[in-house]
């Protein structure tokens, strides 16, 4: 139940030398290329409308594409973009850090779930307005658990707990960053937990008393663990999809009681979108 992760690492593979391309339409975002870049990626204009989204569409010849979004003096975040077996790709980028300027840079790599990733290209982007609420927080609890329906008795990635996770969070375009932070965290005694929710496990142990004298204890993480709330049973107690466990490499369902738990600690989050498939 050992937690396994891969941080996106990028990694300029390239000499960083600038090609600029100027935009033909004085509305449109203005590219900087690195060398090569704009031979692997093809991107539509992106207007420069201001607003709290923005609208990436294009092709690329690479099998996987990440969008790094950084705010001057403030976060950055970075997460993959789906790229379909054309090589055709079409988002709405969600801008949750308020108002101002932007560096948008895309990276990319000839394999699927690499390691490193090249640099190819850059633009400004700047925010006057902030993203309306409904946005903000768009859950994704639906689009979990029908991934999960789908791979039920499969293995996930290399089979590790923390697969099912990413998985299921970067299929869906989700708002999250590696290696654990899987939305919006949430307090299991004040707020309603729903199918979809994803469960952090640290070397938790339960202990459960059940009839004809018989003491039933379970140790979740080893010492970590992620699962996926399948099934809402009462208050605090759920029904898990999850994998690597119980020497098991692939996604199967089990019920927990947290009611019983007499030492480690979890946390519980809500996945909420980053992107929208356009």
């Amino acid at each position: 139940m050992l937690r396994f992760f891969a941080p996106i690492v990028l990694v300029f593979m390239t000499t960083v030398i600038l090609v600029i391309s100027v935009s033909a339409q004085s509305n449109t975002t203005v590219i900087s290329w690195y060398s090569g870049g704009s031979s692997k990626l093809f991107l539509n204009p992106i207007p420069v409308d201001t607003s709290s989204s923005i609208a990436i569409s294009g092709t690329t010849s690479q099998k996987t594409l990440i969008v790094t979004v950084a705010k001057t003096n403030g976060p950055t975040r970075s997460n993959p973009v789906p790229v379909d077996s054309h090589g055709a790709f079409n988002v709405r980028y969600l801008i949750k850090d308020g108002v101002g300027t932007y560096t948008v840079t895309f990276f990319s790599s000839e394999q699927n779930n690499a390691q490193s990733y090249q640099g190819l290209g850059f633009f400004t982007y700047t925010v006057k307005t902030t993203l309306p609420s409904n946005l903000r927080n768009l859950e994704l609890n639906g689009k979990i658990i029908q991934y999960v329906d789908k791979v039920i008795g499969t293995t996930v990635g290399r089979g590790e707990c923390w697969d099912l996770a990413q998985e299921a969070l970067d299929q869906n375009l989700a708002d999250w960053a590696r290696p654990n932070s899987f939305g919006l965290i949430l307090n299991n005694e004040k707020d309603d937990i729903k199918a979809g929710d994803i469960i952090q496990f640290r070397t938790l142990k339960i202990t459960e008393h059940l009839p004809g004298g018989i003491t039933k204890r379970e140790t979740f993480g080893a010492p970590d663990h992620t699962a996926v709330v399948y099934r809402v049973i009462d208050k605090n107690r759920y029904s898990l999809a999850h994998q690597n466990v119980g020497g098991k490499r692939s996604v199967v369902k089990g019920d927990i009681n947290l009611e019983n738990v007499t030492s480690g600690k979890y946390w519980i989050y809500r996945p909420i979108a980053l992107m929208i498939q356009q």
